[in-house]
């Protein structure tokens, strides 16, 4: 009788406690965001000579796959493929100093992250047998809200990069005719279709309070990995009623909602179970209990191994680019056209990072620069611009098994 009133007693302050927690705040402007981007695709499916809408596409580093970019929308059309940044502000919309301002405050947004995108993938693009022009990948930043747009918001680029200061201009600039670029052939249409989609999206936990947070789902690590593949949820409840809770304690349980078709799976699930979440924005494992789900979503099957997929026909330069050993760049070595592929701007280890090969980046250190060149970066050495670079130092790190290039550009 002791045992089952402190039965009783446990399972009741477990369900009064359910009432009581603390959940992270939901981020209603992020939520708004969100449903501007997905009101923008279901638009822009419409269009004549659109292809494929692609929302929220995560583009890996075709080397460690575990930086991405995220593209708020890719458009595949007929003849050229557009890179679309959603903005659903309010207010007054300018650029200082090339970073987006809304109402005087930064916002953080430049240009160059919407280019490195664009660069990550045509890199992984051509490393993957397609072979397209770079001029046929346009990048559009579209204001999609009530803002008031300054003649100061303005892409680098002097073609193929646009701004939209409203919707309705988006649609206009996606379905206007680009009569010099010809459409792609049916082979290399195929590709792209399937390369865009295996980029997948962010996974998500949605909490009970409608909060939602975004990243990469890495425990529990197998049954995550197994359910990614088939399913595209897990919705978590508990199957039992609150007196059934009260009596026998609660009995959670996870339905799997399949990526094709409407076979749901229902599988046990362990409250306590922990369920954990690699959040890419703070760079932190975000730890949260199964009990306190609702619902975990599976952006994506599988991170590719890019060294392992080809999508169309390779020709003879592409097969001996895939099965060339290249050796690692050495002191004094001249590395022509190193591509930037991003800008190092936080703490004490700044400076820029140049692509030198399929398997080698170097680091040109903001120390060994002129401050001028620093404080020019954007216009000298900007993100996806390829300049010729040299090789300072070269060592080998055992402990992270990879080396560590440094770089300057010639003079």
């Amino acid at each position: 009788m002791v045992y089952l009133c402190m039965g009783l007693l446990r399972n009741y302050r477990w369900l009064k406690g359910r009432d009581l927690k603390s959940y992270p705040k939901p981020d209603f402007a992020k939520k708004a965001a969100i449903e501007a981007e997905v009101s923008v695709c279901e638009a822009l499916r419409g269009i004549d000579g659109v292809v494929d809408v692609f929302h929220s596409a995560r583009i890996d580093q075709i080397i460690s796959g575990k930086s991405r970019r995220e593209a708020d929308i890719i458009v595949l059309m007929q003849n050229r493929i557009v890179f679309v940044e959603v903005k659903n502000y309010k207010g007054h919309i300018s650029m200082v100093d090339k970073v987006l301002h809304q109402n005087d405050q930064s916002r953080g947004w430049t240009f160059a992250k919407l280019e490195e995108a664009v660069g990550r993938f045509h890199e992984i693009s051509r490393h993957v047998g397609i072979r397209i022009q770079r001029d046929v990948i346009e990048t559009v930043l579209a204001c999609v809200g009530s803002a008031e747009v300054d003649e100061s918001v303005k892409p680098r680029a002097l073609t193929g990069s646009f701004v939209a200061k409203s919707k309705q201009q988006l649609m206009e600039l996606i379905a206007s005719s680009e009569e010099h670029h010809s459409d792609f052939d049916e082979e290399t249409l195929k590709a792209l279709k399937k390369l865009l989609s295996m980029f997948g999206t962010w996974d998500a936990i949605e909490f009970p309070n409608e909060a939602q947070h975004e990243g990469d789902l890495i425990q529990p690590r197998d049954q995550i990995r197994e359910w990614r593949v088939t399913y595209a949820q897990l919705r978590v409840r508990n199957q039992r009623s609150w007196w059934a809770t009260l009596f026998r304690g609660p009995k959670f349980v996870g339905d799997l909602i399949p990526r094709l078709g409407n076979a749901v799976k229902t599988v046990d699930l362990d409250k306590d179970s922990p369920v954990v979440l690699h959040n890419p924005h703070e760079r932190i494992d975000e730890e949260y209990l199964m009990e306190d789900m609702v619902v975990l979503t599976f952006g994506y099957k599988e991170v590719p191994d890019w060294n392992k997929v080809m999508l169309m026909k390779p020709t003879t330069t592409t097969e001996q680019a895939r099965d060339v050993v290249i050796p690692t760049p050495q002191e004094g070595d001249v590395i022509p056209q190193a591509r930037v592929i991003k800008h190092l701007l936080e703490g004490k280890h700044q400076g820029i990072v140049f692509r030198l090969d399929d398997k080698n980046e170097g680091v040109y250190w903001r120390d060994q620069m002129s401050e001028q060149e620093w404080l020019q970066r954007e216009m000298l050495m900007a993100v996806n611009s390829a300049i010729d670079v040299v090789v300072t130092s070269s060592s080998y790190n055992k402990a992270k098994k990879r080396w560590r290039i440094k770089v300057k550009t010639l003079d």
